[in-house]
């Protein structure tokens, strides 16, 4: 994109991972505790969250049974696939690491079974469920995010159902006194009426497939003014998705979906332009300014977020692997690419 001597922009990325890795000698880890009382049948707000849950997969007739932790989901490799299972009386449950994601475990609900803390590949923890009954279970640093599973035991009924997420109504804005030169960015983005000011606080969110650019192709707000350190937390409302988007650097990409949260943690100063891949061409773009930009440009980084479930509140921090980006240099030439 274009722009002045006086706008910087976000730059090269270099991806580090730091998550520890536990090294587990043998096959099977964790252990087994005796089963508590069974749970509930209902289990419309134990998934609610889940976004990888598409139905119970019938795993009767097979004696054992494997589920994958750290598959693809909620963002990231926050995920048991297939999420929700129903097997045999005396069928076991292998839970095999893929190794994405960082560490995970697996804790039952009612702490009938739990896992050591786990990130290699190759892992498996297993338990035999021997009574009919309803396990629901998560990995306890993932759980907010909606890293949950569910072992249905022989012919129980259970209900899940799935409500129609409701948009969250517009909030008024406050604009920034001073816009940042975005260049024709935002020429065809028809919800764009100037930058929105979120400085001061610690967490800010952003509407993806809100109403704009002809049906649920808006982000909204699209241009927001944050403070260093500020999570964004990207909301997935409407019907018209599913939606996924980059920022134009490549420093960071949303997985595709049509609901549920993603997030990131900016810091540094810089602006950072971003836009849905699939309907860039309608006008389903955005951008985030971080910190003061008219002053000069350092270096900025983004963190994926995680909520730390076994706190039991909404507590969000970095993920110990993050996306790096160096600031670019200014088009007068003071920094070299």
């Amino acid at each position: 994109m274009g722009a002045t001597d006086t706008t910087p922009n976000v730059g090269r990325r270099q991806f580090l991972q730091t998550a520890a890795v536990l090294t587990v000698s043998g096959a099977a880890i964790g252990s087994a505790r005796p089963v508590a009382a069974e749970e509930s049948t209902d289990l419309t707000n134990w998934f609610a969250d889940v976004s990888n849950y598409a139905g119970i997969t019938d795993k009767r007739g097979t004696g054992r049974v494997t589920v994958a932790v750290g598959a693809n989901g909620n963002g990231g490799g926050f995920a048991f696939s297939p999420p929700a299972i129903r097997i045999d009386p005396g069928t076991t449950v292998v839970w095999e690491w893929t190794g994405e994601g960082g560490s995970h475990n697996v804790v039952a609900e009612d702490r009938a079974y739990e896992s050591e803390m786990v990130g290699t590949e190759g892992t498996t923890f297993e338990h035999t469920f021997e009574a009919e009954r309803v396990s629901t279970y998560a990995c306890a640093p993932h759980k907010a995010m909606g890293m949950k599973g569910a072992v249905i035991v022989g012919d129980l009924e259970v209900t899940v159902e799935t409500p129609t997420p409701t948009p969250s109504p517009e909030p008024e804005y406050e604009y920034v006194a001073r816009e940042p030169d975005y260049g024709d960015w935002f020429d065809d983005v028809d919800n764009f009426g100037g930058t929105v000011d979120l400085r001061g606080r610690t967490e800010v969110r952003v509407q993806v497939g809100a109403d704009g650019n002809g049906g649920g192709f808006a982000l909204s707000p699209p241009a927001i003014h944050i403070d260093p350190g500020t999570r964004v937390i990207w909301e997935w409302v409407g019907d018209d998705g599913p939606h996924e988007f980059e920022a134009t650097d490549g420093g960071y990409a949303s997985p595709a979906q049509s609901a549920g949260e993603w997030g990131l943690t900016f810091d540094g100063v810089g602006i950072s332009t971003y836009a849905c891949e699939p309907h860039a061409a309608k006008g389903m773009k955005g951008a985030i300014v971080v910190g003061d930009v008219f002053e000069g440009v350092y270096e900025v980084t983004t963190s994926h977020l995680m909520v730390l479930g076994s706190l039991g509140a909404a507590f969000l921090s970095p993920l110990a692997f993050g996306a790096f980006l160096w600031a670019r240099g200014r088009r007068d030439g003071r920094h070299d690419e």
